[in-house]
């Protein structure tokens, strides 16, 4: 997917989701960051899932929260 081809709500939703599960393609990342900054769901959604992973991680042990802490 493009910019000339945008993703969609759903596309971007999938990616938030498969980001925690690797790291994206530049391209994926531009595209998501894309549609974020076009679509006011999906940038309220994506400010959502920041929150919720941060407490899963805390809640979970993850060391992927102490990493987003210490920067």
């Amino acid at each position: 997917m493009t910019m000339t081809n945008p993703i969609t709500c759903k596309d971007s939703t999938w990616l938030v989701s498969e980001s925690r599960e690797r790291t994206l393609s530049k391209e994926e990342l531009q595209d998501l960051e894309g549609h974020i900054a076009e679509c006011p769901y999906c940038k309220g959604a994506s400010t959502q899932f920041a929150v919720l992973f941060k407490q899963l991680d805390h809640y979970l042990g993850n060391s992927r929260a102490e990493k987003d802490e210490t920067g």
